[in-house]
């Protein structure tokens, strides 16, 4: 018992530290200002290394699936391989485009023997630094959320509580200042502002059904459970205002659409007993959320909102912002670095080549995070991003439909409802560059896959990728690719 005591106190210490994490990135403008960069970037090895050093090798949570595993290790890995000095002859070969700007300097007396893939090394190197910082993130919360299963709400609570803050302060700021003079809460942007909201929505409208239900009997409405809800509501209806506020077109779809598949998922999902009867009902409620979702979209925008709308579906509005036109001249840079990409974070140098508007203005970014992480990563390395984005989702969904545990079904929900808004949101910005965002989305990555590990209806000793549970162990220590490692070497062929 006094063992026991002691691991969850490290769990909560560590959680603590991590909430103190996401918050000061959150409120340094998102995590974009670079000051106290290496000193969060530390904070997150150190707490690794106690989880680590948190107990024995025995009862440490299920193993990660292969697939994801292995795009665990290889996507830091790969990011790496874009600063290390190659020669010249290799360079051609990998990257004929690069090799071909390196043999330009050669006239001006600049020219060299080695270089890297990457067009812009010490901005890769950065990210590189960012990538291992999400990385740990996902791995802390992941043992996280498998070790404070009975309680693995205490995991989400940072989350709603800093998007409530957030939203708070953006309807003062909208409310309480001029025209002229809006904010959006500690972000610069209100696209990633209304980006941040979007994921911790989910959450804190699937939250409350967690707290109303006792254990696995069914629900009690007791008076405080029923308050408490209500207040964890009452957020969430502060943070959708939040990103209603924030004016960002994209953000109040990408929120519309994250609850309609929350909404669907829940209806069409027998597992979770809402709707169960008949295939029929199931439609008709999915047709219900429809509604309801579309009467939102048209009854709930401001009219500075209507008018943003208004500007993009006008004669020129597509293209009024630049963003296709970027994202038809992006086309190109794939094209040149096409395999191995020209480094993450090198967009805004490789891309100055194929600029062909507005020649005097600078693009540092692509306004869409799945053509510049194509462009900038290369075939290869989105695969491997992609691989590793598609391990999360099916564990989420996972989860959400077969999990034997009720509360772990609505969080699965809630993960497939967040990892909806980014994805949707990504297709017109780059929430994905904003360091805070990305340290959300590993916080949720970590979650989705602990839900996916939960024992399955059916099959209570198997796990997500066919890792063995062991319920009666207490899931200890966080960095299992050290231990992934040993067991492969040592497994028999």
């Amino acid at each position: 018992m006094i063992a026991q005591e002691r691991v969850d106190r490290l769990a909560i210490f560590v959680l603590l530290v991590l909430a103190g994490v996401l918050s000061y990135m959150t409120f340094e403008w998102g995590g974009v200002v670079r000051n106290g960069r290496y000193q969060y970037l530390l904070v997150l090895g150190l707490l690794a290394m106690l989880m680590s050093l948190g107990g024995s090798w025995k009862g440490r949570s299920p193993l990660l699936g292969s697939v994801l595993w292995w795009a665990a290790v290889l996507l830091p890995a790969y990011v790496l391989l874009q600063v290390v000095p190659l020669p010249l002859a290799m360079l051609r070969v990998l990257s004929p485009m690069r090799a071909e700007a390196m043999d330009a300097l050669g006239p001006v007396g600049a020219k060299t023997s080695f270089a890297p893939l990457s067009v812009f090394p010490a901005g890769t190197f950065q990210y590189f630094l960012l990538v291992c910082g999400y990385l740990v993130t996902f791995l802390l919360i992941r043992e996280l959320t498998l070790r404070l299963r009975d309680r693995r709400w205490l995991v989400i609570w940072p989350v709603i509580g800093i998007a409530a803050l957030e939203a708070g302060l953006g309807l003062w700021q909208y409310f309480g200042g001029t025209r002229e003079q809006i904010r959006w809460g500690t972000y610069a942007n209100h696209n990633h502002y209304a980006g941040f909201l979007e994921m911790a929505l989910p959450f804190a409208v699937m939250c409350p059904l967690v707290i109303l239900r006792r254990g696995r009997s069914g629900w009690h409405a007791s008076a405080p459970r029923a308050l408490a809800a209500s207040g964890v509501w009452a957020l969430a209806v502060l943070v959708f205002a939040g990103i209603i506020i924030s004016l960002s077109r994209m953000g109040f779809i990408a929120a519309l659409s994250s609850l309609f598949v929350m909404g669907a998922l829940a209806l069409l999902t027998t597992q979770l007993n809402w709707v169960k009867r008949s295939r029929s009902r199931r439609s008709v409620g999915v047709g219900v959320v429809a509604a309801l979702v579309l009467a939102g979209f048209v009854l709930l925008p401001p009219n500075r909102l209507i008018q943003r709308f208004g500007e993009f579906v006008s004669v020129d509005g597509p293209t009024s912002g630049g963003r296709t036109v970027l994202w038809a001249e992006a086309i190109p840079l794939i094209r040149a670095y096409s395999v191995f990409g020209c480094g993450l974070g090198g967009y805004e140098t490789a891309f100055s080549r194929f600029k062909i508007s507005g020649m005097l203005l600078t693009v540092d970014f692509a306004h869409n995070d799945y053509l510049q992480l194509f462009a900038e990563l290369g075939l290869i390395g989105f695969v491997i991003g992609a691989a590793l984005a598609f391990s999360v989702v099916s564990a989420a969904l996972l989860g959400a439909m077969k999990s034997a545990d009720p509360q772990a079904r609505h969080f699965g929900v809630a993960c497939i409802g967040a990892l909806t808004a980014i994805a949707v949101h990504s297709l017109a910005d780059f929430n994905l560059y904003i360091p805070a965002n990305a340290m959300l989305l590993a916080w949720i990555a970590g979650v989705a896959v602990a839900v996916g590990s939960e024992p399955m209806r059916g099959r209570p000793n198997t796990t997500q990728f066919g890792a063995v549970d062991q319920p009666q162990a207490t899931p200890v220590g966080v960095f299992h690719l050290t231990r992934q490692i040993e067991v492969s070497i040592g497994r028999p062929k």
